[in-house]
């Protein structure tokens, strides 16, 4: 059915939409200029993911990690310019400004082809790309679990109180759990922006702690065994994980057509990630070698207070980003609950069991394993694998279908193998890894 023959809905647009511009749901916001839009997108690239780097550039050596990480950006920016375009041909379809989440521009751009078989399963592209947004916040969850159990931990033994790492999860698991209750944005406002202030100052003292007494760099790995790899392209999908924001923060601009642009917000925000990883992931493992963890807070100085009020520090940003991650998939779930089950008498009692049920998840397969690294890997490799590089792919695919020449069929083919590739043999080495550790600690 075209769009122009569709009834429209009560918010005037020719299919449902989560988010419409000025609509009761959204309210209007003020327009971001180009500086602040490229802070945003800094923002959503930029996360914990980054302080794992080093062990990134361990599994693939300080030459080879270095280019490998270029490449990959490059790859996963294309990717989201595909989605933009994807999203920019689906709001172009309606009468009003709308926000298409990333399961709807999947989902509609599905509808939206010549193929009937496509047609008929475009909703459910839609749910599995929620699915895998669902997954990959949790899958965030639990690191943060794992990141701050351990940072903790770590400080505990520096008092002499050493434990093993499941005692000090049980002990956050009550302040992890109250932070899911600040359910409001405007009380996650705040608290994003605290977060994100403490992951900076993390950023900078990091820097500070690896740039002091670099060993020779010829003790280092140029090019690292290439079964490590997977671990590799695990940990750098983690870090470049910024795919679901750019719909969102392209709709906020005040010029949105400039954010594609060569000069435009998404290349020059990219460039500045990129710029981050490679430091922080460079000279991390360059200092630290072989012996670099998950974190790379976890190899700075027992003995020093400063590096314990660092760890200290980042470990309550992390803890609040956790409260952050666990809003969106109840923002995708619970609609589809109260749809299922409600109304309820009691609702704030059935949210608060709801959130509660997703905490203590979290919790329990974070008990699993200690490495932050495994983890972050077999989220990245996962979730990221389809949600960074396939689906746009797809998109862009099915857009151009009957019109695709020989460059872009190649091109989105080599994206989809590599894809493919990396996730089934990161997240297989990953597991693997997880399931001996288990073993091991269980002995």
């Amino acid at each position: 059915m075209a769009n122009r023959d569709r009834p429209l809905t009560e918010y005037g647009t020719t299919r449902p939409f989560l988010l419409v511009r000025g609509a009761d749901v959204t309210g209007k916001k003020k327009p971001t200029n180009y500086l602040v839009t490229i802070m945003h997108c800094i923002k959503g690239n930029v996360g914990t993911g980054i302080f794992a780097m080093g062990s990134a550039f361990m599994s693939s050596g300080i030459l080879l990690g270095p280019l490998l990480t270029i490449v990959i950006c490059i790859i996963n920016l294309h990717c989201q310019h595909l989605l933009i375009k994807a999203c920019v041909k689906i709001t172009s379809k309606e009468p009003i400004e709308v926000l298409p989440s990333f399961a709807e521009t999947v989902q509609y751009t599905m509808e939206d082809s010549e193929s009937s078989c496509l047609q008929k399963s475009s909703s459910g592209f839609g749910v599995a790309t929620d699915v895998f947004l669902l997954l990959a916040e949790y899958g965030y969850c639990v690191v943060y679990f794992i990141f701050v159990s351990r940072h903790l931990g770590e400080i505990a033994e520096a008092y002499n109180w050493k434990q093993d790492y499941r005692v000090i999860l049980a002990l956050i698991l009550i302040p992890m759990w109250m932070t899911t209750f600040l359910g409001n944005l405007k009380i996650l406002l705040p608290v994003s922006l605290t977060s994100n202030f403490i992951l900076w100052l993390g950023i900078i003292f990091i820097v500070y702690y690896s740039v002091q007494d670099l060993p020779p760099i010829s003790d280092r790995k140029l090019v690292s065994n290439p079964e490590r790899l997977p671990m590799f392209f695990g940990i750098v999908l983690f870090a470049f994980a910024g795919i679901t924001f750019v719909i969102p923060v392209r709709m906020e601009m005040e010029n949105p057509d400039s954010f594609t642009k060569p000069l435009g917000e998404l290349n020059m925000s990219t460039l500045v990630s990129l710029l981050l990883y490679l430091l922080i992931g460079f000279f991390t493992y360059w200092k630290f070698g072989d012996d670099i963890e998950g974190s790379a807070f976890l190899n700075l100085p027992q003995d020093e207070a400063l590096a314990q009020a660092t760890k200290i520090l980042v470990s309550i940003g992390v803890m609040l980003s956790y409260a952050l991650h666990m809003y969106i998939p109840f923002e995708i779930l619970y609609p589809r609950f109260y749809r299922r089950f409600g109304p309820f008498e009691r609702p704030n009692g059935v949210i608060y069991l709801y959130r509660s049920t997703a905490v203590l998840i979290t919790y329990a397969i974070a008990n699993i394993s200690s490495n932050i690294a495994t983890f972050i890997s077999l989220v990245g490799a996962f979730t990221g694998a389809v949600l960074s590089m396939i689906l746009p792919v797809i998109c862009d695919l099915v857009m151009q279908y009957g019109e695709l020449t020989y460059y872009v069929i190649i091109k989105n083919g080599f994206i989809i193998i590599l894809a493919i590739a990396g996730g089934i043999t990161g997240t297989i080495l990953s597991i693997m890894e997880i399931i001996d550790e288990f073993t091991t600690s269980e002995e």
